[in-house]
């Protein structure tokens, strides 16, 4: 039954966000709201979705109930998290608010980012949800992808060269979450040239020698060079799990299916960015390549997969970008290999997430389906007893 409910809740909110945005056509009318209000209303109602809604609710009802703002400010968390909390203390909202107030918050950053590019916006939003970002990420790590929509925000101060502003930004990301700050030096990257990754052959050399990394095992090594940046950033709890790797099906049908998605946005990058010409997309694709390769290289590595989100989380802006570019372009041979690789890669993505929903925290079940919460906490249950 959860399976069946995931699918059409899932689906249907893919489907109707898509066509709303495309309705709206950067014009601004109702049209660009809808799908903000449909994707604060099936996250923000969500009951344990994601390995970290039980954290958060803890944290509501429990760490933080009963604290004054300044005895709020002494624990661990971020300032800008704080005050969500606080505020809905003070309004005596039930815990699903907290939710509410975060899901709204991530989409309406990530609309913000992609309102002038409005044709591209329904493809990003297509890609957010059948990639699994949406369910397996900002359902999870909350603060830290709520980060990543503010980056986004301050990449196209970076096009325009207004330094003061990006870094106004980054630090409002910082008080969502301290890695943040990793992103202050991103700002310098594009001082002297407009892109980075220009050459596919040489993106190609470096993409399969992250893949092979792995196999090499180099997180040893790395932890003696940034053992110190790893506990800026607040993630000193995962060094003792820095070595627990994730080796079940490394390279299965669905990795597979993604590396052949990425070697075509490799191979047709040049391509794509003739056909955007615009600094931005250039920004986009830089970070996305730096993302790819993180992802590969720290492949199964929790605690290095946090640090570097905020670039691997370019994949699925990368494939909106790469969908529409498909769309557009003339159907020659190797854009209807492009094409089909990445549907092939979403496919599988969002094939997997459903199949596994059921043995995951992924399967939906809204806050008021009271009846199915028990099946869910069993489900968290037998999970985390593994």
């Amino acid at each position: 039954m959860l399976q069946v409910q995931s699918i059409f809740i899932y689906t249907l909110l893919a489907i109707l966000m898509f066509a709303f945005a495309r309705k709206a056509n950067g014009t601004s009318n109702v049209y660009n709201y809808i799908p903000i209000l449909l994707f604060t209303l099936v996250f923000g109602f969500r009951y344990s979705v994601g390995v970290d809604w039980e954290n958060y609710r803890e944290i509501y009802e429990v760490e933080l109930t009963g604290m004054s703002f300044a005895e709020m400010l002494e624990t661990r968390y971020e300032i800008g998290f704080i005050v969500i909390v606080y505020l809905c203390h003070l309004l005596q909202l039930p815990t699903y608010m907290l939710f509410v107030c975060i899901s709204a918050l991530q989409i309406v950053l990530l609309y913000k980012a992609f309102k002038d590019e409005n044709e591209i916006l329904p493809y990003v939003y297509l890609t957010l949800i059948f990639s699994g970002i949406a369910i397996q990420s900002f359902c999870n790590v909350m603060r830290q992808d709520v980060a990543f929509c503010i980056f986004l925000c301050a990449i196209k101060y970076a096009k325009e060269r207004r330094i003061i502003p990006y870094i106004l930004l980054c630090a409002l990301a910082f008080c969502f979450h301290k890695s943040a700050i990793i992103l202050l030096p991103i700002y310098f990257i594009w001082i002297r040239r407009e892109s980075i990754f220009n050459r596919p052959i040489v993106q190609l050399i470096i993409f399969f020698c992250c893949i092979m990394a792995f196999f090499i095992n180099p997180i040893q090594t790395l932890l003696g060079y940034v053992d110190k940046l790893i506990i800026l950033v607040g993630y000193e709890d995962y060094i003792d799990h820095a070595m627990d790797m994730t080796t079940s099906s490394i390279f299965g049908p669905l990795r597979m299916a993604l590396i052949l998605a990425h070697i075509a946005v490799i191979c047709l990058s040049n391509n794509i960015k003739r056909f955007y010409n615009n600094n931005l997309f250039n920004r986009f694709y830089d970070l996305y390549f730096i993302g790819v390769c993180c992802y590969f290289f720290f492949l199964g590595n929790m605690m290095f997969g946090r640090i570097t989100l905020y670039f691997t989380n370019f994949t699925f802006i990368m494939f909106g970008y790469a969908l529409y570019y498909f769309v557009k372009s003339p159907k020659t041979y190797p854009n209807v290999i492009g094409l089909l690789c990445i549907a092939l890669s979403l496919f599988a993505s969002y094939a997997s997430l459903i199949f596994n929903c059921t043995r995951s925290t992924d399967a939906y079940v809204s806050y008021f389906q009271e009846d199915l919460h028990q099946i869910k906490d069993t489900q968290r249950t037998i999970m985390f007893s593994k």
